[in-house]
């Protein structure tokens, strides 16, 4: 086919596809010719394009090539005008043959039915579902542990400019009537060109439940000194989040231009997200640079575990321990079967490896009560990890037996290496020796943790 035009090359793509010869290169030739995959266009010729366009639609419905059919109806729907015709007889024409004959050809719902294969590298086995045409939008999610990349701790991202955000207390100042507290945030920058950087942009996203004083940045824009040529907040409710764009007239190259401003806090929250400031330049995108800020954090930036190159925020609750005489067997098997939970282990505590950021507990895996995704057998060792900060309320001992399960989402690694994370949502229970089980005062709790285990050993969970 030495066609050069989209219009010939559709309609030769057609016949012969009528023929059955339309393969190979010809193919080739034939998929080649359209543009942006949807339509075949000939150059300020847009009823032509359309009778192409057209034409290429009957040819790949010939192919029963249906991958390729979608995105060219969708072309040709949107090329329709107002009352329904395509600007010609023939292109209308042509238009409507093709669409009658894209209903014909088009798969029958009983034949869309999908089987879904998920292969996980932490996954002994594939996770499948069978996505039925009547139940095609209930919704299916799967859990998996994700790594990435991360940029090394206390570099910013910075190209052009130099930028210092310090956030301190103003516990003198006087509050709105709504706020729990008040801060001031500094931020200083600097151009690093050889001239002042011209119409430059801070980009501030504010913490989670902190607004800043409009009246602040109101005398900044207003007077004889003006630091700022305006500012516009955004409110974002659905992350409890505002973002503060403020435009500056220029930053100077030989000395950084600092503004101060203060913010305040309406609502408490359990994590405190850290909140952003961004400098660029209006007339160059690449010239930018990001810095984080928190009340709590020198950098910003969240607490987190790292194990060579994955890492995990550490920022949620620590482990809660339950009070023995709160917790009946029947509770056990009812919190270890929770959608979820993972597996069910009684471990032996070896010894514990502590550092400055994160605490990791070597165990010996001595009875499988519940089976997860790691194929951990009998007596070997696994690696049971924790923040620094819930070192006191964990208080585990080595050479102590323990009963712990915990979440999907709470394993950590690959599947030849698994650790599992010590979070809010673990469970950790100090299982008695065989003598203390003598003890009056441990009688109960070793027949409670006795029947737990054999009903969930010889049971499982109930349906």
């Amino acid at each position: 086919m030495n066609l050069k035009r989209p219009y010939a090359v559709a309609i030769a793509g057609y016949a012969l596809a009528q023929l059955g010869k339309l393969e190979g290169p010809l193919l080739d030739t034939f998929l080649k010719a359209a543009t942006d995959k949807n339509h075949w266009e000939e150059p300020e010729q847009r009823l032509y394009t359309i009778e192409a366009t057209s034409y290429a639609l009957l040819a790949l419905l010939l192919l029963k090539d249906f991958d390729s059919v979608p995105p060219v109806v969708r072309w040709l729907n949107e090329q329709r005008y107002y009352g329904g015709g395509y600007g010609s007889t023939q292109a209308t024409f042509m238009v409507f043959q093709a669409l009658a004959q894209y209903q014909r050809d088009v798969p029958d719902h009983e034949d869309l039915n999908l089987d879904v294969s998920i292969n996980l590298p932490s996954r002994s086995s594939a996770v499948t579902h069978r996505i039925l045409w009547e139940s095609a939008s209930l919704l299916r999610s799967e859990t998996v542990v994700t790594m990435y990349q991360a940029k090394s701790k206390g570099k910013a991202s910075c190209n052009k400019f130099s930028l210092k955000v310090n956030l301190r207390p103003a516990p003198e100042v006087k509050k709105p009537q709504e706020a729990t507290r008040s801060m001031y945030l500094d931020i200083c920058t600097r151009y690093l060109g050889d001239h002042d950087a011209t119409m430059s942009i801070l980009d501030i996203s504010m913490m989670t439940g902190f607004a800043p004083d409009t009246a602040d940045l109101k005398k900044l824009a207003s007077g004889t000194d003006t630091y700022i040529s305006k500012f516009e907040l955004e409110n974002k409710p659905s992350s409890n989040k505002n973002t503060l764009i403020i435009y500056l007239d220029d930053i100077s190259h030989d000395q950084e231009d600092c503004i101060s401003f203060k913010v305040h806090q309406f609502f408490k929250v359990g994590l405190i997200q850290p909140g952003a400031v961004k400098v660029y330049s209006y007339y160059n995108l690449d010239e930018t640079c990001t810095q984080f800020y928190h009340p709590e954090k020198e950098d910003g930036l969240l607490s987190k575990l790292c194990h060579n190159e994955i890492c995990r925020c550490a920022e949620e609750n620590c482990f809660m321990h339950h009070s023995e005489d709160q917790v009946t067997p029947d509770d056990r098997v009812d919190k270890a079967c929770e959608p979820g939970v993972d597996y069910v282990y009684k471990t032996l505590l070896l010894r514990k490896e502590l550092s400055d950021d994160y605490d990791e507990y070597i165990m010996v895996i001595k009875l499988i009560i519940k089976s997860g995704t790691d194929e951990v057998q009998p007596e070997q060792e696994r690696r049971f990890i924790s923040p620094i900060k819930c070192r006191a309320a964990l208080k585990l001992q080595e050479g102590k037996h323990y009963l712990i399960w915990g979440l999907s989402s709470d394993l950590w690694g690959e599947k030849s290496n698994i650790k599992y994370i010590i979070g809010k949502d673990t469970w950790v229970e100090l299982w008695p020796e065989a003598d203390e089980c003598q003890d009056d005062e441990n009688k109960k709790l070793c027949r409670d943790l006795a029947s737990f285990r054999e009903s969930m050993v010889v049971f499982g969970c109930p349906n």
